[in-house]
C-alpha cells in the first residue's frame, strides 16, 4: 500500500487497473488488487482435506473425551482435541484418495503414563450385552496407577453412528457388563477403553477393544 499526493483534480478514489485508490483522514492511499490462484488443489492436497474433514467429522461427538483424554490443562492451546485430530489424519486413515476410510485400531483417545489394561478382551455372549475383561495385574510400586483408577470405556455404534461412553468399572474390577437396547442387536460395535487416575491428573493411552456385533 502506497500513499499519493492529490492531483490538481483532487483525490483520486475507486479502482483503475490493478490499482485501487482510497481516501482516510485526508490521506490518499493506493493499494493493489488482491490476486486469485486459479490452480486447482493437487490429489495431495486434495487427500489431507478429505483426511482432515473425516477427522472432525468422527472426532466433534467425542471432544470432552479428547479433553480428558490428552489433558487440555497441561498441553495449554494445543487442546486434547487438536492432539487427537492430529493423530488421527496422521494414522487413522486407511486407503487410497478418494477410496479413504477409518482405520478403528488407530483412533487414539489419550495418552499418558498410567499403566495400560493388561489381557483386555471384548464379546458379545450374551443378547443385547457387551462384555469387557481385563486382568488386575497392577504394579503395586507404581507411582502413577493404582487399582481403583476409573476405566473410561467408548462404544461407536457404527451402524447408528452413535457414540455412549461408561465410566462405572474401575481398574481392580477385572471386566464391565454394558446392556444395551434390543433395537442394537445386530449392529456393529467399535470400543477403546483408557485409565485415569481417581483424582483426574493422570491417564493411560488408550487401547481399541476391537470390534463385536452385538448379539
Amino acid at each position: 500500500m502506497a500513499t499519493y499526493q492529490q492531483g490538481a483534480n483532487g483525490a483520486f478514489s475507486g479502482k483503475a487497473g490493478s490499482v485501487v485508490g482510497s481516501n482516510w483522514r485526508s490521506i490518499g492511499y493506493l493499494r493493489g488488487l488482491a490476486r486469485f490462484k486459479s490452480k486447482s488443489n493437487s490429489p495431495k492436497q486434495a487427500a489431507q482435506r478429505m483426511r482432515f474433514g473425516m477427522g472432525v467429522s468422527f472426532l466433534q461427538p467425542m471432544k470432552s473425551l479428547l479433553r480428558i483424554g490428552f489433558n487440555d490443562r497441561v498441553r495449554g492451546r494445543n487442546t486434547g482435541f487438536n492432539q487427537g485430530l492430529r493423530h488421527f489424519v496422521s494414522n487413522a486413515v486407511a486407503g487410497e484418495y478418494p477410496d479413504l476410510e477409518i482405520d478403528y485400531s488407530q483412533v487414539a483417545l489419550s495418552k499418558g503414563a498410567q499403566e495400560k489394561l493388561i489381557g483386555l478382551t471384548l464379546a458379545s455372549d450374551a443378547p443385547n450385552t457387551l462384555t469387557l475383561a481385563w486382568a488386575n495385574l497392577h504394579d503395586p510400586n507404581s507411582e502413577t496407577s493404582f487399582p481403583d483408577d476409573v476405566v473410561t470405556v467408548l462404544l461407536y455404534n457404527k451402524t447408528e453412528d452413535l457414540f455412549t461412553t461408561n465410566r462405572s468399572a474401575s481398574r481392580q474390577s477385572e471386566g464391565l457388563q454394558l446392556e444395551l437396547p434390543p433395537a442394537f442387536s445386530g449392529h456393529e460395535f467399535h470400543v477403546w477403553v483408557f485409565t485415569q487416575h481417581r483424582e483426574g491428573f493422570e491417564v493411560s493411552t488408550s487401547q481399541y477393544a476391537g470390534t463385536v456385533v452385538l448379539a
